[in-house]
């Protein structure tokens, strides 16, 4: 493996569920290989698909895949527009978190608040306005920009 640890999945694909993880040195044996992707059969005799970029084959790497022409890199998201802090005047100190969703166009669909301990809901309020107003450039996988979550993190 190419990795420190790699996800073995249920299917091809990224979004199928993880069955395990392998670590760097743990050997693999191929079952098949099927568009980018190994099928691999584990020490402990099950199987899996594990992504062929980060596995080498033989003590040597994998052929990098071809780009299709015009097809952006692959990249992790960015920020367009960063949230702006809001100022507050109110007493209460502490850290807010919040979850976004992002979508494909890099803007945010929906926000939760997974925690709060300033005491003041207006200020978890504040938070969420403030990523619901931020702007991203979604991450690119296999030539496709992704939805993703965020977790922003505002202390007050």
């Amino acid at each position: 493996m190419t990795a420190t640890a790699l996800n073995v999945r249920a299917d091809a694909s990224t979004d199928a569920e993880v069955l395990t993880l392998v670590r760097r040195g743990d050997e693999l044996s191929l079952i098949e290989e099927h568009d980018g992707w190994y099928r691999v059969r584990l020490p402990s005799g099950e199987s899996g698909w594990v992504s062929a970029r980060y596995v080498s084959r033989g003590g040597r790497m994998p052929a990098p895949q071809p780009r299709r022409p015009g097809c952006p890199p692959d990249s992790d998201y960015a920020f367009e527009k960063s949230p702006m802090p809001s100022f507050s005047d109110r007493g209460a100190h502490g850290l807010v978190i919040v979850e976004a969703n992002v979508n494909t166009n890099g803007v945010v669909t929906s926000t939760r608040v997974l925690s709060n301990n300033t005491g003041d809901e207006t200020l978890a309020f504040l938070a969420e306005r403030e990523i619901r107003e931020a702007r991203f450039i979604p991450p690119v996988r296999n030539c496709v920009r992704r939805p993703f979550l965020f977790t922003y993190k505002r202390a007050f």
